[in-house]
This record gives structure tokens, sequence and C-alpha cells, in this order.
């Protein structure tokens, strides 16, 4: 009994020392809230850039070709506005526009060979003070790129 009653002052003696810990708990700061908002934006800017190198991979065996822009636009409707609905939701009726600024605080330069067979994409976050951009080309490997300092 006694060996019990130990146990149980050993028990709630810890719950009481433990419990007033939450109390005193930090809510993030506003800076990291920032990190994680940018964190959030690069991940889905690369998204973007691995689904324009998948179109341009569909047109190029469709077509025989790499496609402009505002033909991906055009030919993949349907799947760059699932994306925006999956991915991008920052505001309700968002549509891709024409380069440079394809959506807000994105900005898009896609270069194409004068022959069609291949190209080369830099998409940049225009709103990111590091000069945080993806690059990519017709070989599909994406590189993160930021302004040397």
């Amino acid at each position: 009994m006694k060996k019990y009653r130990m146990v149980l002052t050993a028990l709630l003696s810890v719950l009481a020392l433990g419990s007033p810990a939450f109390q005193f708990a930090q809510s993030p700061s506003a800076s990291t809230a920032n990190v994680n908002r940018q964190d959030s934006d690069h991940a889905s800017l690369m998204g973007l850039m691995r689904t324009i190198n998948t179109l341009e991979v569909t047109d190029f065996y469709q077509y025989g070709s790499y496609s402009s822009w505002q033909t991906l636009l055009e030919h993949h409707e349907k799947d760059l506005n699932g994306w925006l609905a999956r991915f991008y939701s920052r505001e309700a009726n968002v549509h891709f526009g024409g380069m440079p600024e394809i959506l807000p605080g994105w900005g898009l330069r896609l270069h194409l060979q004068t022959d069609g067979q291949g190209y080369v994409v830099v998409l940049e976050d225009t709103n990111d003070k590091t000069g945080y951009a993806a690059l990519s080309d017709e070989r599909g490997i994406i590189r993160e790129c930021k302004y040397l300092q």
C-alpha cells in the first residue's frame, strides 16, 4: 500500500510540475512565418517548373517540337488550371497570364530554339529579395538559383 502511495505521489508531482511549462510556450515569430511562407512558395514554384517540363515533353512527342508559353496555355489549359487549383490557392479566380508575369509575383522567361528542338525556361519569385529562381531546359533537369552575395 505504501508503495502505491509513493508511485501515485511521484506521478502527480511529475504531472503538476510538467503542466505549467505549456503556459510559457512561445508562438512562432513573424520571421519564422515568413520563412515558412517563402519555403512554401519555392516548393510551389518548383512544382510549376516540373509541370512546365512535363507539358513541353508532351508537346514535343505530340507535335515534334517544344512549345512557347502561349502555345502551352492553349494546348494544356485544363492541366495548368488544375495545377492552379491544387497548388496555388492564394486568390480565387487567378489565371495564368502572358510572360513575363504569369502569376502575381512569379516571372517566366521561356526561350525556344529556332528549330523548336530545345528550350530554356526560367521561373522566378519576383517577391524574393534573394533572387530565387528555377532554371531548366529540354533535358528536364531543374536548378535552383539565387543572387550571388
